[in-house]
């Protein structure tokens, strides 16, 4: 039998390092804070992103009131002949009702029922895309489909210098 406190024992112990516990501690700290910081960014996009289509159902909401402004004169907000879809005295009106923080593009409109059947509204880096294949009653309900994209530049190349 083996004397387990004689000094000829083959098992050695490895005594760390200060510089190894620093770099992995180091280590540790930047693996929490990408995790965090991850985090963080996402829910600021998110929450962003919720900002946005709120927006957006309200500036929807708006143009079904302005639609019906226009419906008792027997016209119509939809102009496709302009940049935005609507005319401009009814995009003016839009932001009387709501405040537009950004750009709307009308690009499609049920004449019978007088509401949008599609729209885009482009807020900073958020593209909300709303799409109603009709089937709505045209009630006050949210009856289409709701997209937030999200974007930033990839590349740009600009001609010149």
């Amino acid at each position: 039998m083996d004397d387990l406190n004689d000094n000829s024992s083959k098992t050695t112990f490895y005594v760390e390092s200060l510089p190894d516990r620093i770099k992995r501690f180091a280590w540790l700290i930047i693996v929490i804070a990408l995790v965090i910081g991850g985090i963080v960014i996402w829910s600021r996009i998110g929450s962003g992103a919720r900002s946005a289509m709120d927006h957006a159902k309200d500036i929807r909401l708006a143009m079904k009131m302005v639609a019906v402004e226009y419906y008792g004169g027997k016209r119509s907000i939809y102009d496709p002949s302009t940049e935005s879809g609507m005319t401009d005295e009814a995009l003016a009106k839009i932001g009387n009702v709501v405040p537009i923080k950004g750009e709307i593009v009308l690009t499609g409109w049920d004449d019978e029922k007088n509401i949008p059947l599609s729209f885009t509204y482009r807020e900073g880096r958020y593209l909300v895309e709303y799409r109603d294949i009709g089937t709505g009653d045209g009630t006050y309900g949210m009856n289409g489909d709701w997209s937030v994209y999200y974007n930033f530049k990839v590349l740009e190349y600009t001609a010149g210098d």
